[in-house]
């Protein structure tokens, strides 16, 4: 079976599995094997592997897999909820270390983003990202982390990362960034503002309590932060459950209105509104939940969806040739997909897409000499 065979299945998967309801068991009798490991790869492109997995084993017998196969996928399931509980641990530890310091952190992304799941530690792990917000603790918590002896490595001013005990840990001093400096110009408004009130909220993750973004800024956060990793490269389905499966939860303490106009005045409305389209064809996703009017032409929403389908997990999947090891090289292929997708998908976004060329090669340079 090929790749077009294996998405709607794939497809009916996920959607079982964020929304807690069966699969269409008649989908997957008498798969062969082939089929089933085409299902297994495709997951594991999108980093959605435990959660694919099992739903497969919630299957009625007729419908299983080969046993080698249930095997393999009950591993999946294990290894991921085994990471995730290290994680959790690991920021429990950071939790309390930095309480001590005076340090208060917010969490961005990840757990925070799991606990929206059906069942959270099937959430494929990434990092722990950390936002720290009082004025001087970004070098502070640096300084703290050297005498430690753990190497750091610098995200080109945005943020630092480490390694503890096998969790990769990022320290951001901005929630996140935009290419063009106008919306990058208003965002830094609206974190000034948060940082001012602290108007964070709250989540309960393993029983410790943990800052995250207010309910708004969450919302457009998490899509904006996939949706320049789309432009630039591609994303994974992970990154698009997370959205939907926040909105899912918090849509109902959004304004409509409010949020409308934000989305507006940051250029991400008409995004937004394709992807949304996109959630409801493919993942049987309620319209209700997104703050903002749906588009009816689903023209776009099919053109990304088989573009996330096509390049997986932040474009790292994608068939053909891949980014070359020699560091030029490199940064020569990375500079030529991003030009390339911009160019592909400006008619979505020519606000955030047409400014792409000139950033990423001043970027580009800057990171070569």
């Amino acid at each position: 079976m090929n790749s077009s065979g294996i998405r709607p299945l794939f497809l009916n998967l996920l959607s079982a599995a964020i929304w807690d309801k069966p699969a269409d068991a008649t989908l997957f009798e008498g798969l062969d094997s082939q089929a089933w490991n085409g299902i297994a790869d495709m997951a594991r492109r999108q980093t959605v592997s435990a959660l694919i997995a099992d739903k497969i084993l919630s299957l009625p017998k007729e419908s299983l897999p080969p046993r080698e196969l249930s095997l393999q996928f009950m591993i999946q399931i294990q290894q991921t909820e085994t990471l995730n509980l290290k994680m959790i641990r690991v920021l429990k530890v950071l939790s309390k270390e930095y309480h001590k310091a005076n340090l208060p952190f917010c969490l961005l992304r990840g757990l925070a983003n799991g606990i929206n799941y059906p069942s959270p530690l099937l959430r494929n792990a990434g990092d722990l990202d950390l936002f720290l917000y009082q004025k001087g603790d970004y070098e502070k918590s640096k300084n703290a982390i050297i005498e430690q002896g753990l190497e750091i490595k610098d995200g080109h001013h945005m943020h630092y990362a480490f390694n503890k005990e096998g969790v990769y840990i990022e320290m951001h001093r901005r929630i996140t960034y935009f290419d063009h400096k106008k919306y990058d110009a208003l965002l830094k408004e609206w974190e000034k503002k948060l940082i001012e009130k602290e108007n964070f909220t709250s989540v309960q993750i393993d029983g410790l309590s943990v800052q995250q973004l207010p309910v708004e800024m969450n919302a457009f956060f998490i899509f904006q932060h996939l949706f320049r990793h789309f432009v630039h490269a591609g994303v994974g389905f992970r990154q698009f459950c997370d959205w939907i499966l926040f909105l899912s939860k918090h849509g109902h303490e959004i304004d409509p209105v409010s949020f409308t106009a934000l989305a507006q005045s940051y250029a991400l409305l008409y995004p937004m509104q394709v992807f949304a389209r996109a959630a409801v064809k493919y993942l049987d996703t309620p319209a209700t939940i997104f703050p903002f009017e749906m588009i009816q032409d689903e023209d776009h929403a099919d053109w990304v969806t088989t573009d996330i389908l096509h390049s997986g997990n932040f474009g790292f999947h994608r068939p053909g040739k891949q980014r070359p090891k020699e560091k030029f090289r490199g940064l020569w292929f990375s500079y030529k997909t991003t030009i390339q997708r911009a160019k592909k998908f400006g008619v979505i976004s020519p606000e955030h897409s047409r400014i792409l060329p000139v950033v990423k090669l001043i970027n580009r340079l800057k990171i070569g000499f």
